[in-house]
C-alpha cells in the first residue's frame, strides 16, 4: 500500500528537492481556491440556498418556496452533471485528481504531516487542517441553514444546528486525517461512478520513454490508487476493493492526479533523457499497448 508515511516522503520529498511547487500542484491550488470561492458565493449572495430553519429559500436573489427553489435548481444541477458525465467519459477522472474538495484537503493533510517535525509543527498542522475542514463544512452548512439560527433560533433549533455543523466538521476531519486518499481508492461512491464512465477513455498516463526509466519505483509508491503507472496500458485491476467492482481497467481507476509523473520528473530531474512517464492524450495504439509482463503484474 503506497499511502502513508512512505508516500508522504516520496511525494513531498521530491517536491522539496525541486525547490518549487510542481505544475500539477499549482493547478490544484488554483482550482481549489476558485471552486471554494464560487461555491461559497452561492448561499452568501442568495444565488442558491435552502433554509431548513427559517424557510427563507433563495434562488438568484429571490426568496421563493421550497418547491420553486428546487425546480430552479434542477436544470443547472442536471447540466452540471451532464458536463461531469462527458468529462469523465472522454477524459477520465480528472475531477478526482484536480477538482474534488476532499482530495484537495487530504493532500493538504499529507503536506502538513510531512512537515510536522516538532510538537509545535504538529499542533499548527492540526489547527490548520481543522480550520480548513471547518471552513468547508461551514460553506456546506450555509446551503441548508441560515446562520441566524444561532442568534434567533430556539434552544432546540440551536442545538440541532450546532450538532449538524459539529458532525460535519468532525467527520470531515476524521476522514482526512485517518483515511486520507484511501477514501478515494476504496470508498468514494462518486469515484466508482467516474471509473465506470471512464472505462474506455484514451487519456491518461503513458509509459512514453521506457529506455530512460531507472526502475526506481517512485511512481508506484506515489500512486494514491495503488496502481502501477508504468503498466497502465492493458491489463485490469487485480481485484475490486471497497466499493469498486472487479474488472475495471487501470485507466478507469487512475484519478489523473499526476503524482506518478511528478515523482518521475523529480527522480529524473538531472537526467538529459526524456521523462519516462507523461500524462495526457494517448497516441494511437498506446491505450492497449505496453509491456505484457507489467500488465500481468496488475491482474
Amino acid at each position: 500500500m503506497p499511502l502513508g508515511k512512505t508516500r508522504d516522503k516520496v511525494v513531498q520529498g521530491l517536491g522539496r528537492a525541486r525547490g518549487a511547487l510542481h505544475r500539477y500542484t499549482r493547478v490544484r491550488i488554483a482550482v481549489a481556491v476558485a471552486f471554494t470561492l464560487l461555491i461559497a458565493a452561492l448561499p452568501a449572495f442568495g444565488l442558491l440556498r435552502f433554509d431548513l430553519w427559517g424557510g427563507h429559500h433563495e434562488s438568484l436573489g429571490q426568496e421563493l418556496g421550497l418547491v420553486e427553489t428546487a425546480k430552479r435548481f434542477a436544470f443547472p444541477f442536471l447540466a452540471i452533471n451532464l458536463a461531469i458525465l462527458l468529462v469523465s467519459r472522454f477524459l477520465g477522472r480528472y475531477l478526482c485528481g484536480f477538482v474534488c474538495p476532499y482530495g484537495a484537503v487530504a493532500r493538504l493533510g499529507e503536506w502538513l504531516r510531512f512537515r510536522a517535525k516538532t510538537r509545535r509543527d504538529r499542533a499548527i498542522g492540526i489547527a490548520t487542517l481543522l480550520g480548513t475542514c471547518s471552513l468547508l463544512s461551514g460553506i456546506t452548512f450555509s446551503f441548508w441553514l441560515d446562520w441566524r439560527v444561532f442568534r434567533d433560533g430556539s434552544a432546540l433549533a440551536i442545538a440541532l444546528a450546532a450538532s449538524f455543523l459539529l458532525a460535519m466538521v468532525t467527520s470531515f476531519y476524521f476522514f482526512v486525517q485517518r483515511v486520507g486518499l484511501g477514501f478515494c481508492r476504496n470508498w468514494c461512491p462518486s469515484g466508482v461512478y467516474f471509473a465506470l464512465l471512464g472505462h474506455d477513455t484514451h487519456n491518461g498516463i503513458e509509459f512514453a520513454h521506457p529506455s530512460s526509466c531507472t526502475d526506481c519505483g517512485a511512481c508506484d509508491t506515489a500512486c494514491p490508487m495503488d496502481l502501477k503507472p508504468r503498466a497502465m496500458s492493458g491489463g485490469a485491476y487485480r481485484t475490486g476493493e471497497g466499493f469498486y467492482p472487479d474488472g475495471l481497467s487501470n485507466f478507469s481507476l487512475c484519478i489523473r492526479c499526476g503524482d506518478c509523473v511528478s515523482a518521475c520528473e523529480g527522480t529524473n530531474a538531472r537526467s538529459a533523457e526524456p521523462t519516462p512517464l507523461r500524462m495526457g492524450f494517448l497516441p494511437e495504439g498506446a491505450r492497449n499497448s505496453g509491456a505484457p509482463e507489467r500488465a500481468e503484474a496488475q491482474s
